[in-house]
């Protein structure tokens, strides 16, 4: 996986406004989470320091390689430090268009800086990124000598965007022929380019119960590729009502064998990688981090926590869908579902109530303390089988790859907050507001300095 920095659509329209604003240089500074992940690294674009044309060193109408003066340039250093942060610099080269590149003057400077930085707090990541008027470059540098390019930036908010970085670029692949026959219809309404987003893009799964199963199949149809399949459980007779694609004979089977198979009956080219494991396993935590969209299509309070926290700290789009009956003595009194999709500037899963802490925080304790619950019957709901139809998880599952479908190819915002109410048959927006206080939305792109991994089972006998 190659380098990429990851950076949320207002952050990212406030640094453009302030390097391309006219036909000079400017300097800016991306205080920014840091994530080692398999084959490369990612920067995680967290806050912004515009520097005043007045800090920088230099005559006329350019400055000779942007040398910012020292004082600032001490105080991005401190304040940097003081998060807990990386530096990444950001400069223009506004007559640079389709193909801006670093002058030898920036890479020799950024050497500079960065063996300093080095001398100063060590051996750190340190990023580089130039704009021009329709192109992007960027380098991480994370050990003197040579810095590894920055293949990919990815613009999140109300939609999706990669800018392929002019070291990266490469031609566009074209669509895959017979696909490209299956899904005509959906070309009409998607344009080819749509179509590409979603034979590119790496989609996780947690859960593939009800619902999760669902939203595989609806995916798998609309030509997703690339898929991540978490879920520690087999197949119940019980289950056999409402997950798609299972069969009689699939009991005992894991979840994410049935729904690998089933994907790739409908895509036989697809690449599915099993986790049959807990979200808590140090495995599924590593995979979540690489992928490009995660759907949380589970059912417990405790995974929910995590996948709001990981997806905050990692910055990746997450689609949370969820679904509930209320019965008594065989009669729906209640039913309805919800999907949320957060992406870098919504309130999370903790803003919107949608987690119970308490119930979490049981969920996440070890056997023994689980164990003495139980025996004292301090244990809230444990092991109550819910209320399930499929047609209301289809339901709640197309919402929820609607909402993906805007948000990746752009064809319209995605919405953040929707409602479904099966009884009264009413469907619409529900508004949340962001709490200033909140835990999760507080290690926002911190990247690999929340430790997520603290969440994993093989540390609960600690």
């Amino acid at each position: 996986m190659a380098n990429r920095l990851i950076v949320g659509q207002e952050l990212w329209s406030t640094l453009k406004r302030h390097l391309l604003r006219d036909a000079r240089e400017h300097l800016a500074f991306v205080l920014a989470g840091h994530a080692a992940i398999e084959g490369g690294h990612l920067l995680l674009a967290r806050d912004l320091i515009l520097i005043d044309d007045s800090e920088l060193e230099g005559e006329g109408d350019h400055f000779a390689g942007l040398a910012l003066r020292l004082d600032p340039l001490v105080s991005v250093m401190n304040e940097a430090k003081r998060k807990g942060l990386v530096l990444a610099e950001a400069h223009s080269h506004p007559f640079a268009r389709e193909r801006v590149r670093f002058s030898a003057t920036d890479l020799n400077g950024q050497s500079e800086f960065y063996n300093y930085l080095c001398d100063v707090f060590g051996q750190v990541p340190y990023g580089a990124l130039v704009l021009g008027g329709a192109s992007v470059d960027g380098l991480i540098w994370t050990n003197p000598g040579k810095p590894d390019p920055i293949a990919e930036f990815r613009i999140i908010g109300d939609d999706w965007m990669r800018l392929a970085t002019t070291s990266a670029r490469r031609p566009a692949r074209p669509l895959d022929r017979s696909r490209s026959r299956r899904h005509a219809r959906q070309i009409l309404a998607l344009g080819d380019a749509g179509q590409r987003i979603l034979e590119t893009v790496h989609v996780a799964i947690v859960g593939l119960g009800g619902l999760g199963s669902l939203v595989a199949e609806q995916l798998a149809h609309l030509g997703v590729r690339r898929f991540t399949l978490v879920d520690d459980d087999r197949i119940e007779t019980t289950n056999l009502n409402r997950l798609v694609g299972a069969k009689r004979s699939d009991v005992g089977r894991l979840k994410v064998d049935v729904a690998a198979r089933n994907i790739r009956g409908i895509g036989p080219r697809s690449d599915v990688e099993r986790i049959p494991g807990n979200v808590r396993e140090p495995e599924a935590l590593d995979a979540l981090k690489r992928t490009d969209f995660i759907f949380g299509c589970v059912d417990s309070d405790s995974a929910r926590l995590i996948l709001n926290e990981l997806t905050l700290a990692y910055q990746t789009p997450y689609i949370d869908g969820g679904v509930g009956i209320e019965a008594i003595d065989g009669g729906i009194v209640g039913a309805g579902g919800r999907v949320i999709v957060w992406v870098p500037g919504r309130p999370c899963l903790l803003c919107a109530a949608e987690i119970d802490v308490r119930v979490a925080g049981e969920e996440l304790e070890n056997e023994d303390q689980q164990h003495f619950r139980r025996e004292h019957g301090y244990v809230f709901g444990a092991d109550m089988p819910a209320p399930s139809v499929i047609s209301l998880n289809a339901t709640v599952a197309s919402i929820a790859v609607t909402e993906f479908l805007a948000l990746a190819t752009g064809m319209r915002p995605s919405q953040h907050y929707t409602y479904y109410d099966m009884l009264e048959q009413r469907m619409g927006p529900r508004i949340v507001q962001a709490n200033a206080n909140c835990v999760a939305c507080a290690v926002a792109a911190f990247g690999d300095r929340v430790n997520i991994q603290r969440y994993g089972l093989e540390d609960l006998s600690h």
